[in-house]
């Protein structure tokens, strides 16, 4: 399997909650944290929110829920503390919580013989403590935090390497990792839920863990 899937891709994108550290539970309660003082019918509708619109950089997230679910104009001072609020208390339960099973052998099987990147929604500093702090680092040859977006660091990533995008592939488990590997015609394996649940059209090649990754690469 390690032959065909190195005559077949050149480079793997990873996004990194839901896909190599099953943090978005946690990032959901989190979130539900910071509405502690409004009781749990809020509570609820942020961790609903947050479980539909995985991949969204934090503060466009609270905006949008601030607006699109509560219906009222959130001022940047309000903001900037729920991100503060939002970043002190996650990254060192990131730092701790469980791999996405397979996660590990598949990085140490793959590492150096394939390309591997991560491309995150998480702040990019944060990203990189939390990538090293896990001791993961050294398996990537880049990992990226936005801003910016995804696909426009995807793009840069296959410039930057010369990378062909039908021999790159993108594993993420949120609508925006789906859309980032349709724009630069990437294909595209995603990551299903605790609950078996994915938000991608019919038909996408989806994986329960990363024990899968490597027959759903094949495959493609």
């Amino acid at each position: 399997m390690d032959g065909m899937l190195q005559d077949r891709w050149d480079a793997v994108i990873f996004d990194f909650d839901g896909v190599l550290c099953d943090s978005n539970p946690l990032k959901g309660e989190t979130f539900a944290t910071l509405y502690a003082d409004e009781g749990p019918a809020v509570q609820e509708a942020i961790r609903t929110y947050h479980r539909g619109n995985g991949g969204m950089p934090r503060r466009e997230k609270l905006a949008r829920f601030e607006r699109d679910v509560l219906g009222r104009t959130l001022d940047e001072e309000r903001l900037d503390r729920l991100v503060d609020g939002f970043a002190a208390a996650v990254e060192e339960a990131v730092i701790a919580c469980t791999e996405i099973p397979g996660a590990s052998e598949f990085l140490a099987a793959h590492a150096g013989r394939l390309s591997l990147f991560i491309i995150s929604a998480t702040p990019h500093e944060e990203m990189l403590r939390i990538v090293a702090r896990r001791g993961m680092a050294g398996r990537f040859v880049s990992v990226h935090g936005s801003p910016p977006g995804k696909a426009e660091t995807a793009a840069m990533l296959l410039a930057r390497h010369g990378l062909r995008p039908d021999r790159v592939a993108f594993v993420g488990d949120a609508v925006q990792d789906y859309a980032a590997a349709t724009a630069l015609n990437l294909p595209f394996v995603g990551v299903r839920d605790t609950d078996g649940g994915h938000p991608f059209p019919d038909g996408t090649p989806t994986i329960a863990t990363l024990h899968e990754l490597p027959a759903a690469l094949a495959a493609l």
